[in-house]
């Protein structure tokens, strides 16, 4: 029985608590843990076994991923996907996820094009919207974040917190399918799903699981009010109804 939820926390990962605390709220009722894992234990103690229900590859930096994970750790998690295990990619996790990055290209010092990823995923993740959005270009700060709409397939209406994530241009000919647009003036795929194997992949650009209260949290604690950072806290508290819809709406890819 499937009847647990792992996070990756490791060197390349922003804060997961918000992303924790999330989960918890979602799978405990479902009778699921949600634990931490790290790259040794997806190295060594296969941490990724037949009791995982859902594992979720943070934002933070992609890079650090592959390095901590290399080869060996990449086909764990290649592995436990194809055996029916489901694949959570937020943000660098998404971009990880892919079959290529492409990220600040016109940025200096901040470029990365490269294919060293998971590979599940048929597309390139392209990223930031920052020219789409008016924000810096990636950076630590609330100055490279937005809070984004997002538009489903049957016009379902959706919003959350964007911070440097990609857009998706699928191969031609694959099994990726289109959950949500970001509502630009150009669309752009947002979040796409896949089967791989027995198990399914879900890549996101946004942190869907990012909520207005536990960011309004977050700048209260840091003390961090500028223009910028309390308008997305605003935005995210007023939409938290269609940012826990979208959120649902994903989880229930791990129950069936």
């Amino acid at each position: 029985m499937r009847d647990k939820v792992l996070i990756y926390a490791d060197t390349g990962c922003a804060d997961v608590n918000v992303l924790k605390d999330s989960l918890i709220q979602y799978f405990r009722p479902r009778h699921c843990s949600v634990e931490l894992t790290d790259a040794n234990e997806i190295l060594r103690c296969n941490a990724l076994n037949d009791k995982v229900l859902a594992f979720f590859m943070p934002g933070g930096a992609a890079t650090p991923y592959r390095r901590k994970l290399q080869v060996l750790g990449n086909d764990k998690i290649r592995t436990y996907v194809q055996n029916g295990g489901v694949y959570y990619g937020i943000c660098a996790g998404a971009y990880y996820a892919c079959r290529k990055t492409i990220f600040e290209e016109d940025v200096p010092g901040l470029k990365i094009i490269d294919e060293y990823g998971l590979n599940l995923v048929n597309a390139q993740a392209i990223g930031t919207l920052h020219r789409e959005l008016n924000i810096a270009p990636y950076e630590k700060s609330a100055a490279a974040a937005a809070t984004v709409k997002l538009v489903g397939i049957n016009n379902e209406q959706y919003i959350a917190h964007y911070h440097g994530g990609p857009y998706f241009i699928p191969d031609d000919n694959t099994e990726n399918k289109i959950l949500a647009y970001y509502n630009l003036a150009k669309i752009k795929p947002a979040i796409l799903w896949r089967p791989f194997g027995k198990g399914k992949v879900i890549v996101s650009g946004v942190h869907f699981e990012n909520t207005g209260e536990a960011f309004l949290q977050t700048i209260n604690r840091l003390q961090k009010h500028s223009g910028n950072e309390q308008k997305i806290a605003d935005e995210l508290l007023m939409g938290e109804k269609l940012r826990q819809k979208l959120f649902n709406k994903l989880m229930s890819f791990a129950e069936h």
